[in-house]
């Protein structure tokens, strides 16, 4: 397995293949499936700052009587945080204790507030990196373009000021310039970008008139706008590009490499599938390597990336014309 050896935010992973943060990665047993279907790293599945939140009041509950001192409730909130924080650093200790494989923290923040008086315990626990998950919605009409990147590159800013481990950031597509932001990311000295992230998308329950949620798994060919970024800026960056969304294949799997990506992550694919198809993928990618005598990822990843081509326009608008014309 050595020939499938990578490296990622500086972490030495025996392949490139990551179970990504999802309800794949959220207990321990889960977890252990993820190692010995063969995942080369996990990414714990997500703690939310808005979750520690909602659940630290629901916690508080009928203990009105005990909180007219404003000392109280203040205690009362920091150890309501505390349980839900406690439990899951618990469980990333767990992790890297029963497992061989890197074990990723992740958070999904609303800003550089909560979550961050909680950062250095990461690294306590033993986690090996921390990937941070944040989106914004742009749903406010007085925010422009700038104040949403703004807004990212400030907790960006408070994570990498406050966190030593390795920290990779999770980001969507929807950026005015993602290019720009991506180089930004860059040079505020983050380990790795994972391109890109899916969202929750609320529906509406036709039968009671509310709002629910869907379950938003990616297809097999959704992987093509992580494919063409990885390529447009894995060779331009100092960070590591994993790549993520529609990774169903090891044919996919090889086409990202190809463009750059040292990582990979998976989720939907083996949700559908089960944990089976993450051996399929790796064994694909052993036999496409034979075929091509790669001994080792050195021999062909990033090969395709867009420095390196010889007409770089064959990832960018340029081709738009030519696919229009294709005779199906």
């Amino acid at each position: 397995m050595d020939r499938l050896a990578t490296t990622y935010l500086g972490l030495q992973l025996k392949n490139p293949i990551i179970v990504g943060s999802s309800p794949l990665t959220s207990s321990l047993d889960k977890l252990k499936k993820c190692e010995d279907a063969g995942a080369g790293a996990v990414v714990v599945k997500s703690i939310f700052e808005e979750q520690i939140n909602s659940d630290a009041q629901h916690l508080m509950m009928g203990t009105d009587g005990y909180l007219t001192h404003a000392d109280a409730q203040a205690f009362m909130e920091g150890s309501s945080k505390n349980y839900y924080i406690d439990a899951y650093l618990s469980l990333v200790e767990k992790a890297k204790e029963a497992l061989e494989i890197p074990v990723i923290a992740s958070v999904n923040c609303l800003s550089s507030g909560t979550w961050l008086d909680y950062s250095s315990r990461f690294a306590e626990v033993g986690a090996d990196a921390l990937e941070l998950n944040q989106f914004i919605l742009p749903s406010n009409p007085d925010l422009d373009g700038t104040d949403i990147q703004n807004a990212y590159s400030n907790v960006v800013k408070a994570a990498r000021k406050h966190i030593a481990l390795p920290l990779a950031i999770k980001i969507s597509p929807q950026f005015t310039a993602l290019a720009n932001m991506i180089r930004t990311f860059d040079q505020m000295g983050v380990d790795g970008l994972v391109l890109f992230n899916r969202f929750y998308q609320p529906d509406i329950n036709i039968k009671t008139l509310s709002i629910k949620p869907t379950v938003m798994l990616s297809g097999p060919n959704d992987y093509s706008q992580s494919l063409q970024w990885t390529a447009l800026t894995s060779a331009y960056l100092k960070c590591d590009i994993c790549a993520s969304t529609g990774v169903h294949s090891a044919e996919t799997v090889v086409k990202l490499l190809l463009s750059g990506a040292k990582a990979v992550q998976v989720c939907s694919s083996v949700m559908l599938h089960g944990h089976q198809i993450i051996g399929s993928m790796l064994d694909g990618l052993t036999k496409w390597m034979d075929e091509h005598d790669a001994q080792s990822f050195v021999d062909f990843r990033g090969k395709l990336a867009h420095k390196r081509m010889d007409d770089p326009t064959s990832w960018e608008r340029a081709q738009y014309m030519k696919s229009l014309n294709v005779e199906f």
